[in-house]
């Protein structure tokens, strides 16, 4: 499944939860990053919105301030792999995310290249027509980690809630053999929910970063995973 440190960590300690700092400014990116508990259970990540503001200085911010934490780089490429590859692991990245939309040559590109670079793939099924057939271009291709991921628009303008798409979850951990994510308007009070699905990694943004509390909302999930049977600090 590759050596990355991600990739490591799961196997280490069993599920995680991954923050997404989908925020424009950097600073406020870096505010929340710091609010967040010195945790093994927790992945950061520099949300797509944050790669577009500031580009790979962002992980390189996130690398300098949580130099331990496991560092997820939401690149969403769908060509040109070998670049944002690159460019995201020289940063600091431990991970980047490539749509499963994209090309069978970009998604052999980017495992072939992550493996290289001692990181791990996402593939993100978000605008999939067809996930579980995305999931099996993903398996053949190799790719570390396959993202359920059903995007806030689409929630809000067909009344779906994230827990909606626990049945998706649980075809993906029965059909792929290496770690399943799961995103999409989560709370922190869903993480069991998901682990219990099958999910190896609950990603959360808004409802930690956008709350009153991020810190105590993160420990709030935190303690969630390691009821979930979390093995990390």
């Amino acid at each position: 499944m590759g050596g990355s440190r991600l990739v490591k960590r799961v196997e280490e300690c069993g599920p995680l939860v991954q923050v997404a700092l989908d925020f424009t400014d950097l600073w406020s990116a870096l505010r929340v990053a710091a609010l967040m508990p010195d945790s093994g259970s927790i992945i950061l990540e520099a949300g797509t919105p944050l790669l577009k503001s500031w580009g790979v200085m962002s992980v390189r911010a996130l690398r300098a301030l949580k130099p331990e934490a496991p560092i997820v780089a939401d690149t969403k490429t769908v060509d040109a792999v070998s670049l944002e590859a690159r460019a995201s692991s020289e940063a600091g990245a431990d991970a980047f995310t490539v749509l499963a939309l994209a090309e069978d040559e970009s998604l052999k590109a980017a495992v072939e290249e992550a493996e290289s670079l001692g990181v791990s793939v996402y593939g993100d099924t978000i605008a999939s027509r067809d996930p579980l057939n995305s999931l099996e271009r993903l398996q053949r291709f190799g790719v570390h980690v396959a993202l359920v991921h059903v995007g806030v628009d689409v929630q809000a303008r067909l009344g779906l809630r994230a827990v909606d798409f626990a049945s998706l979850v649980k075809s993906f951990r029965e059909a792929f053999k290496g770690i399943v994510a799961v995103a999409g308007g989560i709370k922190p009070g869903e993480v069991e929910f998901f682990v219990k699905a099958g999910a190896d990694i609950v990603i959360i943004g808004s409802a930690i970063t956008r709350s009153q509390d991020p810190r105590g909302e993160a420990l709030k999930a935190v303690e969630a995973v390691r009821r979930a049977g979390s093995k990390c600090p």
